[in-house]
């Protein structure tokens, strides 16, 4: 619970966006006023230019002396989940490869044996 604490912001405590909000562009200086939730912690946030929004996540907000920090560390973690979907897309065409006729539709991939069968359904509607 403390360690909860120490990761979240405090009421009062000074922050920045990272991202754009609405009527808020990114790292916009704002007074967290609101901390509320038990397994989501939620902040209410009155921006400088007047805003005021509610049920902000933590991710979208760091302290003023973090934001550099905070904008290289989602930098980073989009990077890594990019090379992650290329390495899984490069396998996934590998394993069609392997396994022939399959192939792969919106992510999912389809076995031959239910391509053939499409086909032949086809065949035998276009033939009637």
């Amino acid at each position: 619970m403390a360690k909860a604490a120490l990761d979240g912001f405090r009421r009062n405590e000074w922050v920045k966006n990272l991202d754009d909000l609405p009527g808020v562009p990114a790292g916009t200086k704002g007074r967290v006023y609101l901390v509320e939730g038990f397994t989501w912690t939620r902040y209410r946030v009155l921006f400088d230019n007047g805003v005021d929004i509610g049920s902000l996540d933590g991710a979208v907000l760091a302290r003023p002396r973090d934001l550099a920090a905070a904008l290289e560390r989602r930098e980073q973690a989009a990077l890594a989940a990019e090379a992650a979907a290329e390495e899984a897309e490069a396998a996934d065409e590998e394993g069609a490869a392997a396994a022939g006729e399959d192939k792969t539709v919106n992510g999912v991939s389809v076995p031959a044996h239910l391509l053939d069968r499409s086909r032949r359904a086809r065949e035998r509607v276009a033939a009637a």
